[in-house]
């Protein structure tokens, strides 16, 4: 499949949320496509991620979450804060997207 008819397949829902928070976000969108993240998973995204720089268009780390439907995860620091940028590209399903926001949503605050 040609990268713009994958593309033309897909969404992207972007957001911010607290760096503290990356774990509780990889496990709540695992759930979300039956996929059960390990340890296994979070190491490879916390090494990953510690070089990360949302400035450098290179600097972020992709990391794909395989269940009932494939979830992209990009997520970048922003050094100096205390917020991660997240961006997860998905199927194009409204009731999808609509729980991927209010999972960043929620994790954005808490």
């Amino acid at each position: 499949m040609t990268d713009s008819v994958e593309a033309s397949r897909s969404a992207s829902t972007g957001s911010w949320i607290l760096t503290a928070n990356v774990r509780p976000l990889v496990e709540s969108l695992a759930a979300l496509v039956d996929y059960r993240a390990d340890d296994w998973d979070w190491n490879a995204i916390a090494a990953g991620l510690s070089g990360t720089d949302v400035e450098d268009p290179q600097g972020w780390y992709d990391y794909p979450l395989i269940g009932t439907t494939t979830l992209r995860l990009e997520l970048a620091n922003d050094p100096g804060s205390i917020v991660t940028m997240v961006q997860v590209h998905h199927p194009p399903d409204q009731l999808l997207t609509t729980r991927i926001e209010t999972i960043m949503s929620m994790l954005a605050r808490y």
